[in-house]
């Protein structure tokens, strides 16, 4: 430790693993049909930046390719990763930055840049495939 440095107790924690497997085929549809529009986390201009297909892909993964062609395991990779790394720092998936942001304020939520709401309930489907996955990864 440097001289003058306060010790701090910040231990390593791992990021959480939900079922990889599960994403592709359970959480990716939702992320292309509810996330992935170039007016939402499909631009680069986003903080999160998703992959879907007919939509924003990753640039030089595949030249010449169409835009409706299958996602490359790095574009389901790379949504995999930005979606967990929501969930860190989180011991129930409820409070996760994944699960709040999807939600309004008035649920709990915390309101997206534009207002735009992802889930209006918590009993919709696609929130609670969502939630099944995220339960999985901060156990």
């Amino acid at each position: 430790m440097l001289p003058g440095c306060p010790e701090v107790d910040n231990p390593y924690r791992p990021l959480p693993e939900p079922d990889f497997a599960g994403f592709g085929p359970a959480i990716q549809p939702i992320v292309a049909s509810r996330c992935a529009a170039t007016a939402c986390h499909g631009s680069t201009d986003r903080v999160m930046t998703l992959y879907a297909v007919g939509y924003l892909r990753a640039a030089g993964s595949f030249p010449g390719t169409p835009l409706s062609a299958e996602l490359s395991d790095g574009e389901l990779a790379w949504n995999y990763d930005a979606l967990r790394i929501r969930l860190f720092g989180a011991s129930d998936p409820d409070d996760s930055l994944l699960l709040r942001k999807c939600l309004p304020p008035a649920l709990g939520g915390i309101r997206h840049a534009d207002g735009e709401v992802v889930f209006t309930d918590r009993d919709e489907l696609d929130y609670q495939i969502l939630r099944q996955w995220a339960t999985k990864g901060v156990q």
